[in-house]
């Protein structure tokens, strides 16, 4: 009996002790605290952040052990976009109360606004721990290693979070972009059908049109860039996407349009001015070109490849610019361009051997129009003809916009005096550039030789008609009125002669 009755004493002296201790580290700080709380989420409800956050500071008069008063806290930081205080917030609360359900995932998530991706990383992983086979868990963790370029990984989180809940789209999304970042295209297009068919939006469509542009399916592309301008006129991914199709397909006018409408619709940033600065080179418009990556580098003074074309520009201009070169090399801009600007120094230099020896190493499709150019020039010099005749030929093929090889060409060719076939290369630059004088005045000359060659009536009255055609243009920039002369003069030979 007094065994008995010692041992319950003992247990009450143990429950009291126990009930102490829990009232000195909780209950009585914290209950009052939890009015607070409910009082803020009551805010929170009714979208009354401020008032919920100086609720909540209240509270923290009172404890600072209530992990709830941090948690929403750091809810009402992450609603204002005070995503570091949000952190703050979190790791108090999580340090607290390291059970937590949600906690580390919240944590997780305002680590990956403030892009400390390492320790969103860890947060998702603990969250996992405690709470685990969490879609959204798995999805963030996914979203905290793509940002690192772990795509292998990432991709593995986003199919699991896709595994545990099938209508995670974000989750079949994301693992489909890193898949593209793979090149593993096929899993990656299994996807994004899907999503295609079940919930298309402009993000998903889009990144379905940049697959198909990888896979080199420009009419797929096209479609799919131009069905996210459907979903979302604002959509600056999918105007770059266009414009670099058009560029492809040589459509000069569609091209600078879609970069037209994108700077209208106020979607400035560094990427559209360096897009639309590439596409002019293409389209030969070099001042224009220059302009353009000026503008990227106004928007982003650190963007590498602004950097790399602008030296490019300025080096086929004859502006050598090696602390521009030197800038973009350190920022980590793609080689081959460096490289280009480096042989066409040579070439400028007169270092022809040095100059071809580079221009064959490089591998640049979207400038292989403007490589063959150089090469023919060198050719040209070296006396090979042929081989000039071909570069030239390839360069126009590439790119028939380009006037400054379309000119170098006839030139080229009447030196060889094949005039035949100098007219028929001018006529074909005249279709795009029929007001441009030196194309023109070329054009005439040519014509006058012919006609010389093989008098005939219909073709005097041609040329002459093309010498008033460019004399409406500029009556100055017409440089063959003697020879224009001499043809009306024939014409009239002609006429008495009848």
């Amino acid at each position: 009996m007094f065994n008995r009755l010692k041992k319950i004493i003992e247990y009450i002296k143990n429950l009291n002790l126990s009930i102490d201790r829990y009232k000195e580290s909780t209950i009585i700080q914290s209950l009052p605290s939890v009015a607070y709380v409910n009082r803020a989420k009551k805010f929170l409800e009714e979208n009354k952040i401020d008032e919920a956050e100086t609720v909540l500071l209240e509270a923290l008069n009172i404890t600072e052990k209530d992990p709830l008063v941090y948690k929403y806290l750091g809810i009402i930081y992450d609603k204002k976009h005070e995503h570091s205080k949000a952190v703050d917030a979190y790791k108090k609360s999580a340090q607290i109360c390291y059970t937590d359900k949600n906690i580390w995932q919240k944590l997780g998530f305002a680590q990956m606004s403030c892009h400390d991706y390492e320790e969103a990383e860890q947060s998702f992983e603990n969250s996992d721990k405690i709470a685990p086979a969490n879609s959204d868990t798995f999805t963030g963790w996914g979203m905290a290693l793509m940002k690192q370029k772990k795509y292998d990984a990432a991709r593995e989180k986003f199919v699991t979070a896709s595994r545990i809940n099938k209508y995670n789209f974000t989750a079949i999304f994301l693992a489909a972009v890193c898949e593209i970042k793979l090149g593993e295209h096929k899993d990656a297009e299994a996807k994004l059908t899907f999503l295609a068919n079940v919930c298309p939006n402009e993000t998903n469509t889009y990144e379905f049109a940049n697959l198909k542009f990888l896979k080199k399916d420009y009419k797929n592309a096209k479609h799919y860039a131009l069905k996210s301008l459907e979903f979302n006129k604002n959509m600056l991914p999918s105007y770059l996407l266009l414009g670099k199709l058009y560029t492809i397909e040589c459509d000069r006018d569609k091209a600078l349009e879609m970069y037209s409408t994108a700077a209208k619709r106020e979607l400035n940033n560094s990427n559209l001015y360096t897009e639309w600065g590439k596409a002019l080179i293409k389209f030969t418009n070099l001042d224009d070109a220059e302009k353009k990556f000026v503008k990227a580098l106004g928007y982003d003074g650190e963007n590498a490849e602004s950097m790399a074309y602008l030296a490019l520009v300025r080096m086929i201009k004859h502006n050598d610019d090696e602390v521009l070169i030197q800038m973009a090399l350190n920022g980590g801009a793609d080689t081959d361009i460096i490289d280009l600007c480096r042989a066409i120094r040579e070439f400028n230099n007169g270092n022809f051997d040095t100059a071809l020896s580079s221009f064959r190493k490089l591998e640049t499709e979207d400038l292989e129009f403007l490589i063959a150019y150089y090469q023919a020039k060198i050719n040209e010099f070296k006396k090979n003809n042929s081989k000039a005749i071909d570069f030239y030929e390839k360069s126009m093929n590439l790119n028939p916009y380009f006037m400054t090889a379309g000119i170098d060409y006839a030139r080229f060719l009447i030196a060889c005096e094949e005039y035949a076939e100098a007219q028929r290369k001018l006529r074909k630059i005249v279709k795009i550039y029929d007001k441009d004088l030196e194309v023109l005045n070329l054009q005439f000359f040519v014509s006058y030789i012919l006609v010389k060659e093989n008098v005939c009536e219909y073709n005097i009255k041609e040329t002459v008609a093309l010498a008033e055609k460019i004399i409406q243009i500029s009556d100055t920039g017409f440089k063959y009125y003697k020879e224009k002369e001499e043809l009306e003069n024939l014409l009239k030979t002609f006429k008495e002669s009848e």
